[in-house]
């Protein structure tokens, strides 16, 4: 990928110059902040998916553009607390790479530019899940774990539904499929490890029931795609059920960042 120098350069001035931390002494970057762009990068790639495929599609074509702002917010803000040279490169480096993978994703969505778009996808993810590691690293004595579980768990569920979307496309291979399968199995172990840590109060628990159901719901459409019971409905239910998740998730992940 080639980028206009003076729009690297300005990217790099502008996520390097910003402030470390914030005024109140919060801990400078939140792992779960970090962890969110890697979901909407995932994100992004399923409503692609789901726009071309004709699947929820006006709310579709609303739902990516939110995401594309939201990425750009999200971005910009933990740029702006990234604690030291290390990370703020990350995030330079993951801004270039935005830059290329924003373009992709607001284009025409063909089969073939969906495919063009998950080998970027690939390479957002890649780094902002390197962002996360570090923040993780940096901020580990004021992290909750269940919140960066949480966060996670949102990620998966995007990253199953994308994988369920780009196949009915019949854009398949063995690393999707791969993929597919280490999403699903890590989303169902979350759950259990939420669920057996103890909810921390009523609204978590019956968050994390609500969770439960929509997997369920997901499995079962996933068993009729394979079985080419009702694609049309299946599909639609997997695109509705991963958005369940990650909603709900990313309540979970709120409430344990709040908690003392």
């Amino acid at each position: 990928m080639r980028f206009p120098f003076a729009a690297a350069l300005a990217i790099v001035v502008f996520l390097g110059c910003a402030p470390p931390c914030d005024a109140a002494g919060e801990p400078a970057l939140r792992a779960t902040a970090a962890i969110h762009l890697e979901t909407l990068a995932e994100r992004v790639a399923k409503l692609h998916a789901q726009v071309g495929l004709g699947v929820l599609a006006e709310r579709s074509r609303r739902a990516l553009a939110e995401s594309v702002r939201d990425f750009d917010a999200t971005l910009k803000e933990v740029a702006a607390r990234a604690p030291d040279a290390e990370l703020r490169d990350n995030y330079a480096l993951l801004a270039l790479l935005w830059q290329d993978y924003r373009e992709w994703a607001l284009r025409t969505p063909t089969r073939d530019n969906a495919r063009k778009l998950r080998a970027r996808t690939e390479e957002v993810t890649w780094i902002a899940a390197k962002g996360a590691k570090l923040a993780l690293e940096r901020a580990r004595g004021a992290t909750n774990a269940s919140a960066v579980r949480a966060a996670n768990a949102a990620t998966l569920a995007q990253r199953i539904a994308k994988a369920h979307l780009l196949m009915r496309w019949e854009i398949r291979d063995a690393a999707l499929a791969v993929e597919l399968r280490d999403a699903n199995a890590n989303l169902h172990r979350i759950v259990d490890t939420l669920r057996a840590s103890g909810a921390d109060s009523a609204a978590a628990a019956a968050e994390l029931q609500s969770v439960d159901s929509q997997m369920r719901f997901m499995d079962d459409a996933a068993h009729a795609l394979e079985e080419r019971q009702g694609a049309a409905r299946a599909i639609e239910f997997i695109a509705k059920t991963g958005d369940h998740i990650y909603e709900s998730m990313e309540r979970l992940a709120r409430f344990y960042d709040a908690a003392p």
